[in-house]
């Protein structure tokens, strides 16, 4: 995330203090964007707080995330008890190439290049965090790394696949493998993460659980 003082106040017009994106495309040879971004009108200093940075009394911040990350979590059961939770390690930043490090450094770049165009730009008054000392990229990396945070949208453990896909928990018509008259209909399916917030695939995947399991497959 990226924090800047304003001169002043925001006017009182957010119904949720996050009312704006951004999605880039950065490499144009990708069918998507591989860049999101929030833009909030208060100052979201939590975690840099924690490194000493302090939270201004009026801000702005973009928070720039990976839309397709490359970096794998696993997930682990830890008794037979079904009642007894698995243990999630989420595993940041561990994509062999860097990319997921790579797409926030950038992210916070670009962020700093909207933030000095009008009229944004007359509204700002400073950059708090990581602050105008932090340019190159190791020491935007090393920032990033320790301001980052989960969005709450971790997905693909029961990923559907076809019969060929040794991996694959669901099939195509979201049947566990294996196990009968059980379906699995949320965002764990996903074969592969999608570039935008899950809610409207999750609906969709939802929707499609009820025409299989009303006409019978």
């Amino acid at each position: 995330m990226i924090v800047w003082e304003t001169n002043g106040p925001i006017p009182e017009n957010s119904a949720m203090d996050s009312d704006a994106g951004l999605f880039v495309r950065r490499d144009p040879q990708q069918p998507g964007p591989d860049l999101m971004f929030h833009f909030y009108q208060i100052p979201f200093t939590d975690n840099p707080e924690r490194l000493g940075y302090e939270r201004p009394a009026h801000g702005v911040s973009m928070t720039p995330n990976i839309p397709k990350p490359r970096s794998r979590g696993r997930l682990h059961l830890t008794s037979a008890d079904p009642a007894v939770k698995p243990a999630l390690d989420f595993r940041y930043f561990t994509d062999e190439d860097d990319y997921d490090g790579r797409t926030l450094v950038d992210g916070i770049k670009i962020a700093r290049e909207i933030a000095g165009a009008e009229p944004l730009a007359g509204w700002l008054k400073r950059e708090v965090c990581p602050g105008p000392a932090v340019t190159d990229d190791e020491e935007l990396g090393a920032y990033a790394r320790q301001v980052a945070h989960t969005v709450y949208h971790p997905a693909g453990t029961c990923r559907m696949g076809d019969l060929s896909d040794e991996r694959a928990v669901v099939d195509p018509e979201l049947r566990v493998r294996g196990l009968d008259g059980i379906r699995i209909a949320d965002a764990s399916v996903f074969p592969t993460m999608p570039a935008v917030n899950p809610m409207i695939a999750v609906l969709m995947v939802g929707e499609k659980a009820a025409d299989l399991i009303g006409g019978g497959a």
